[in-house]
């Protein structure tokens, strides 16, 4: 049994301490955040919600496909996330998660929240989806990234480790546990258009594109 989630304080307080070395994590992220941005079809003129953007490495790629026209608004609930973000980064950045979004319904063309919904506790991952489907518009896309169980027999002896070292401290992980997208997102009122598990280095990572 995966202990509790950390609490919203102490993510933020992780991720402050993490913001200089996150970058690091690409090594294992980096393929599965390929196929989420192939996914997300952007084109000039749209608007995109970047939810947990960490430091912000997507989101001058984000904006090159945006532009001109577009826009990209990135939240994360680090202020040193944001931070390092904001010296690389372009476009409107703001410190919150999406419990509450500040934004008008049917604004966003485009969410993209890669390894943010595995960090959240599960009584409140409705209330994100809910926020998202409220904040998309109606012909809009949205792409999510997180950790998964294991599919092959390194995958399955990484996230096994993956899990007993939670066990011991969460943050051992950075808070992040194993999590099934498709069935939230199904209960959210989305349609999922298409489910990948996408390995690289032992890591399995979900992608789920939802309408």
């Amino acid at each position: 049994m995966i202990s509790r989630p950390l609490s919203r304080a102490s993510v933020q307080q992780f991720y402050d301490r993490a913001a200089g070395f996150y970058n690091w994590f690409s090594f294992f992220e980096s393929k599965a955040k390929k196929s989420a941005m192939e996914r997300l079809e952007l084109a000039p003129g749209l608007k995109l919600l970047n939810v947990g953007l960490g430091t912000g490495s997507e989101q001058t790629d984000f904006m090159k496909c945006l532009f001109p026209g577009g826009a990209v608004i990135g939240s994360d609930l680090s202020f040193k996330m944001l931070r390092v973000a904001s010296a690389t980064s372009k476009g409107f950045l703001y410190q919150g998660d999406a419990r509450i979004l500040p934004f008008s319904s049917a604004v966003f063309d485009r969410i993209y929240c890669a390894f943010v919904l595995d960090l959240v506790m599960e009584d409140e991952i409705p209330s994100w989806l809910a926020g998202f489907r409220r904040v998309l518009k109606p012909d809009g896309r949205m792409v999510l990234l997180s950790l998964i169980e294991g599919v092959d027999l390194p995958s399955k002896i990484l996230v096994n480790a993956w899990k007993k070292l939670y066990e011991i401290d969460p943050r051992i992980c950075g808070g992040c546990r194993p999590l099934e997208l498709t069935r939230w997102v199904a209960d959210a009122g989305f349609e999922c258009i298409e489910r990948r598990i996408i390995v690289q280095l032992g890591l399995p990572s979900e992608m789920v594109v939802g309408i």
